[in-house]
């Protein structure tokens, strides 16, 4: 519990709650409460980042934003026809909460916010050199089958992003921070560690993907302990070690590589 307790720190700072006097602090509880509680009922279903998994659809960005809070507290309760099953037994407290995170990850995962630019704002192909070269973005993450796999492909990222959008998630990584992404060491009898991100966790196992992209399926009684961060494996020094123009680069080729519209793709092949 103390690991999702920082992440839900770091997604109350997300909201504005860190370092808020204290007749906030019911909300900064709530935050943290709502974030449980979607891990517990929901995340199965609908991923940790709230964007759909194999049972369930995305939540995030349209399908909440469509619908009133009444309406998203009254599907949550009494379940859906489609085989959705009610959660009044939570109780309201925690209806409420739940509501409130599906919020956070509808602004955290949408990009209505952000309006698209009149077009790319660098060269795509210098972004390319950058991207495989000296960002090392390529490192965790595929674009068009090529790179690792720790993290998403970026194939389709900016298809529906702006400029602007694109370029803020790469110098602030991780707001919020979504579960799935974090950096987690997991200490072993004898001291051995392992360092990576967990790709599932319940009662009995933590299935770890360390960043030599090995999957390691533990058991939680061979394990001594877990330490869980509030940071995802993704470098936070992009905005000092890429100058401007460089990022602007970056954010080109990845609009490129989604099919942007006004991106002339010839320049990154």
């Amino acid at each position: 519990m103390g690991g999702r307790g920082l992440w839900t720190r770091a997604l109350c700072a997300a909201l504005g709650f860190a370092g808020v006097p204290a007749f906030a602090h019911g909300q900064q509880n709530e935050a943290r409460l709502g974030a449980r509680r979607y891990m517990e009922y929901c995340a199965g279903c609908h991923g940790t980042d709230g964007r759909g998994g194999a049972k369930g659809p995305s939540l995030a960005g349209e399908p909440a934003a469509s619908r009133s809070d009444d309406e998203l507290y009254a599907i949550v309760r009494n379940g859906t026809h489609g085989g959705m099953p009610p959660f009044a037994q939570i109780g309201e407290a925690s209806l409420t909460a739940l509501i409130r995170f599906l919020r956070l990850l509808e602004n955290g995962n949408s990009d209505s916010a952000a309006k698209a630019p009149q077009g790319p704002p660098g060269d795509a192909r210098a972004g390319r050199v950058l991207y495989f070269g000296k960002a090392q973005c390529s490192t965790c993450h595929m674009v068009n089958g090529e790179g690792g796999f720790m993290a998403r492909s970026l194939t389709h990222y900016a298809r529906n992003r702006a400029a602007e959008a694109i370029r803020a998630a790469i110098v602030n990584p991780g707001h919020p921070l979504i579960l799935s992404t974090r950096v987690v060491t997991v200490t072993m009898p004898g001291g051995k560690t392992l360092t990576g991100v967990l790709r599932n966790e319940d009662e009995f196992n933590l299935d770890l993907q360390t960043t030599d992209g090995r999957y390691h399926l533990l058991n939680r009684s061979s394990v001594l302990q877990v330490d869980y961060t509030d940071q995802s494996l993704m470098p936070r020094d992009y905005g000092t070690r890429l100058t401007p123009a460089e990022l602007n680069d970056i954010v080109s080729y990845l609009m490129s590589a989604g099919g942007k519209k006004g991106v002339n793709e010839e320049h990154v092949q």
